[in-house]
Protein backbone atom coordinates (compact mmCIF):
# COMPACT_ATOMS: atom_id res chain seq x y z
CA UNK A 1 0.00 0.00 0.00
CA UNK A 2 2.87 2.38 0.82
CA UNK A 3 4.49 1.87 -2.55
CA UNK A 4 1.19 2.64 -4.30
CA UNK A 5 0.90 5.90 -2.33
CA UNK A 6 4.45 6.80 -3.23
CA UNK A 7 3.75 6.12 -6.90
CA UNK A 8 0.71 8.38 -6.82
CA UNK A 9 2.32 11.17 -4.83
CA UNK A 10 5.67 11.32 -6.66
CA UNK A 11 4.25 12.59 -9.99
CA UNK A 12 2.17 15.18 -8.14
CA UNK A 13 5.24 16.48 -6.31
CA UNK A 14 7.21 16.65 -9.55
CA UNK A 15 4.34 18.45 -11.28
CA UNK A 16 4.05 21.04 -8.50
CA UNK A 17 7.81 21.55 -8.42
CA UNK A 18 7.82 22.18 -12.16
CA UNK A 19 4.96 24.68 -11.95
CA UNK A 20 6.86 26.94 -9.58
CA UNK A 21 9.44 27.90 -12.14
CA UNK A 22 12.09 30.51 -11.52
CA UNK A 23 11.18 33.90 -10.15
CA UNK A 24 11.02 36.78 -12.58
CA UNK A 25 13.32 39.75 -11.87
CA UNK A 26 10.29 41.77 -10.73
CA UNK A 27 9.29 39.04 -8.28
CA UNK A 28 12.86 38.98 -6.96
CA UNK A 29 12.78 42.77 -6.41
CA UNK A 30 9.40 42.61 -4.67
CA UNK A 31 10.75 39.79 -2.50
CA UNK A 32 13.76 41.95 -1.65
CA UNK A 33 11.45 44.80 -0.60
CA UNK A 34 9.45 42.38 1.56
CA UNK A 35 12.64 41.12 3.26
CA UNK A 36 13.77 44.68 3.99
CA UNK A 37 10.37 45.40 5.55
CA UNK A 38 10.55 42.23 7.66
CA UNK A 39 14.05 43.10 8.88
CA UNK A 40 12.99 46.61 9.87
CA UNK A 41 9.96 45.31 11.75
CA UNK A 42 12.14 42.73 13.48
CA UNK A 43 14.54 45.59 14.34
CA UNK A 44 17.32 43.53 12.80
CA UNK A 45 19.59 46.37 11.74
CA UNK A 46 22.50 44.01 11.12
CA UNK A 47 20.51 42.38 8.29
CA UNK A 48 20.70 45.61 6.33
CA UNK A 49 24.39 45.07 5.64
CA UNK A 50 23.29 42.33 3.20
CA UNK A 51 20.80 44.65 1.47
CA UNK A 52 23.25 47.38 0.46
CA UNK A 53 26.02 47.11 -2.15
CA UNK A 54 29.55 47.71 -0.90
CA UNK A 55 30.00 50.51 -3.46
CA UNK A 56 26.69 52.23 -2.57
CA UNK A 57 26.55 55.96 -3.20
CA UNK A 58 23.81 58.55 -3.52
CA UNK A 59 23.16 62.21 -4.20
CA UNK A 60 23.82 63.03 -0.55
CA UNK A 61 27.29 61.56 -0.87
CA UNK A 62 26.55 58.83 1.67
CA UNK A 63 28.50 55.59 1.71
CA UNK A 64 27.22 52.16 2.66
CA UNK A 65 28.56 52.58 6.20
CA UNK A 66 26.82 55.94 6.62
CA UNK A 67 23.48 54.61 5.36
CA UNK A 68 23.76 51.62 7.70
CA UNK A 69 24.44 54.00 10.59
CA UNK A 70 21.26 55.97 9.77
CA UNK A 71 19.24 52.75 9.69
CA UNK A 72 20.77 51.58 12.96
CA UNK A 73 19.94 54.88 14.68
CA UNK A 74 16.33 54.74 13.45
CA UNK A 75 15.86 51.17 14.63
CA UNK A 76 17.49 51.83 18.02
CA UNK A 77 15.40 54.98 18.51
CA UNK A 78 12.12 53.12 17.98
CA UNK A 79 11.10 50.33 20.36
CA UNK A 80 8.60 48.99 17.88
CA UNK A 81 8.44 49.42 14.11
CA UNK A 82 5.44 48.50 11.99
CA UNK A 83 5.46 49.24 8.28
CA UNK A 84 2.68 49.60 5.77
CA UNK A 85 4.15 49.87 2.28
CA UNK A 86 2.98 50.65 -1.22
CA UNK A 87 5.22 49.51 -4.03
CA UNK A 88 4.37 52.06 -6.70
CA UNK A 89 6.69 50.80 -9.41
CA UNK A 90 9.31 48.22 -10.20
CA UNK A 91 11.20 48.69 -13.46
CA UNK A 92 13.71 46.20 -14.71
CA UNK A 93 16.56 47.80 -16.64
CA UNK A 94 19.62 46.24 -18.20
CA UNK A 95 20.23 42.68 -17.06
CA UNK A 96 20.91 42.76 -13.36
CA UNK A 97 19.58 46.28 -12.69
CA UNK A 98 16.26 47.58 -11.43
CA UNK A 99 14.56 50.70 -10.11
CA UNK A 100 11.75 50.78 -7.55
CA UNK A 101 9.61 53.41 -5.86
CA UNK A 102 8.12 52.51 -2.49
CA UNK A 103 6.00 54.60 -0.14
CA UNK A 104 6.00 53.61 3.52
CA UNK A 105 4.11 54.47 6.65
CA UNK A 106 6.23 53.59 9.68
CA UNK A 107 4.44 53.46 13.01
CA UNK A 108 5.02 52.23 16.55
CA UNK A 109 1.93 50.04 16.49
CA UNK A 110 0.53 47.56 13.98
CA UNK A 111 -1.05 48.95 10.81
CA UNK A 112 -2.55 46.53 8.34
CA UNK A 113 -4.38 48.95 6.06
CA UNK A 114 -4.54 52.62 5.13
CA UNK A 115 -7.68 52.94 7.29
CA UNK A 116 -5.58 52.03 10.37
CA UNK A 117 -3.43 55.10 9.80
CA UNK A 118 -6.17 57.54 10.82
CA UNK A 119 -5.61 57.03 14.54
CA UNK A 120 -1.88 56.31 14.44
CA UNK A 121 1.18 58.53 14.64
CA UNK A 122 3.26 57.45 11.64
CA UNK A 123 6.24 58.66 9.64
CA UNK A 124 5.62 58.68 5.90
CA UNK A 125 8.48 58.30 3.40
CA UNK A 126 9.06 57.90 -0.31
CA UNK A 127 11.98 55.62 -1.16
CA UNK A 128 13.44 55.53 -4.63
CA UNK A 129 16.03 52.82 -4.98
CA UNK A 130 18.27 51.48 -7.68
CA UNK A 131 19.23 47.85 -7.35
CA UNK A 132 21.96 45.80 -8.92
CA UNK A 133 22.50 42.06 -8.86
CA UNK A 134 25.87 41.08 -7.45
CA UNK A 135 28.06 38.25 -8.69
CA UNK A 136 25.90 35.92 -6.60
CA UNK A 137 22.78 37.06 -8.51
CA UNK A 138 21.26 38.66 -5.41
CA UNK A 139 19.83 42.16 -5.83
CA UNK A 140 21.06 44.85 -3.44
CA UNK A 141 20.55 48.60 -3.24
CA UNK A 142 23.25 50.47 -5.15
CA UNK A 143 21.72 53.96 -4.91
CA UNK A 144 18.90 55.36 -2.90
CA UNK A 145 16.95 58.45 -2.13
CA UNK A 146 14.36 58.93 0.58
CA UNK A 147 12.34 61.84 1.78
CA UNK A 148 9.45 62.45 4.13
CA UNK A 149 6.08 62.85 2.45
CA UNK A 150 2.62 63.91 3.55
CA UNK A 151 0.13 61.15 4.42
CA UNK A 152 -1.85 62.06 1.28
CA UNK A 153 1.18 61.32 -0.87
CA UNK A 154 1.42 57.86 0.70
CA UNK A 155 -2.24 57.25 -0.09
CA UNK A 156 -2.07 58.33 -3.73
CA UNK A 157 1.53 57.27 -4.38
CA UNK A 158 2.81 60.55 -5.85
Amino acid sequence: MRSLSALLVAPLVLLLAGCGGEETPEERIRGYIDRVEESAEARSWRSFEDYVMDDYDDDRGLSKEEVLAIIQRYILANRSIHILKRVVSVEIGDPGTAHAVVYTAMAGQPVSSAQDLAGVNADFYRFEIELRAGEDGVYRTSRGDWRPVAPQQFLIGR
